[in-house]
């Protein structure tokens, strides 16, 4: 049973932002590893592990796979060709205060942060150059997701809406009964 006077009140500490976290920190995620196995070797069911550590269950497949055939020395990731990301945790942090405010608050005409947006803010503020596609994955794995934009269109009413008509409609069709009602 858990203690009734201990808890965490921070608005911070949610269980998606401290597996966000765990991915940043270096080794942290070799601790949900551990984790993972040692919840497994306990008897836990693997569906009730993935949920509880924010994994799939194709990751923990994989994990357990590759121990039974390597032993402990999988347990840390090996290097991996490719070039480096450009999301440094310093980057990533400022970013994601920025994805937190109006972007307006940076000069922007919109109320919503999107790819094209935030490719331009990133150039000004960071001289960070990249492709709208990659911007959206970055915002992705902040956190943050993308909102299709809202289009309202206004329609004219009464005399405006019969004004437009008629000169919208100069056809042969102008001498039937139905015109000459607007």
């Amino acid at each position: 049973m858990r203690n009734p006077t201990l808890q965490l009140t921070h608005p911070e500490t949610t269980r998606e932002r401290l597996i966000a976290y765990s991915r940043k920190v270096p080794g942290a995620y070799i601790g949900i590893k551990i984790a993972a196995f040692l919840l497994f070797l306990e008897g836990q069911r693997p569906g009730w592990i993935i949920q509880v550590l924010g994994l799939t269950r194709q990751s923990l497949n994989q994990w357990i796979h590759k121990v039974n055939r390597e032993g402990l020395s999988a347990l840390p990731d090996k290097p991996r060709s490719g070039r480096p990301t450009k999301l440094v945790p310093k980057v990533a942090t400022q970013l994601q205060q920025d994805l937190e405010k109006p972007p307006k608050e940076f000069g922007f005409a919109g109320s919503h942060w999107d790819g094209p947006t935030l490719v331009v803010h990133l150039r000004r503020s960071y001289g960070i150059s990249l492709k709208v596609r990659q911007v959206q994955n970055w915002m992705h794995q902040l956190g943050f997701v993308m909102l299709r934009a809202g289009y309202s269109y206004l329609q004219a009413q009464g005399k405006e809406a019969r004004k437009f008509y008629k000169t919208l409609k100069k056809t042969s069709r102008l001498g039937t009964p139905r015109d000459r009602n607007l």
